[in-house]
């Protein structure tokens, strides 16, 4: 995870594969909640796994506003 990259764009959630919040929010529409399904959404795996916490928090938001 490249942290000053990220840093200078809070739209990015994956450094290693370019994956934006929009990425995530297209998988969660699409039906996908599992961090390795949201990238294979997009022909990605993860890598090096340090953005999990932030995919997960995402996953989060969106179930939360899905229930409300």
């Amino acid at each position: 995870m490249d942290e000053q990259r990220k840093a200078q764009d809070p739209a990015l959630v994956c450094t290693c594969n370019d994956l934006y919040i929009t990425d995530i929010q297209q998988a969660l529409a699409e039906g996908e909640t599992a961090y390795k399904d949201i990238f294979a959404v997009h022909d990605m795996a993860p890598r090096c796994c340090g953005c999990v916490d932030d995919v997960q928090q995402l996953v989060r938001k969106w179930q939360q506003a899905d229930t409300a």
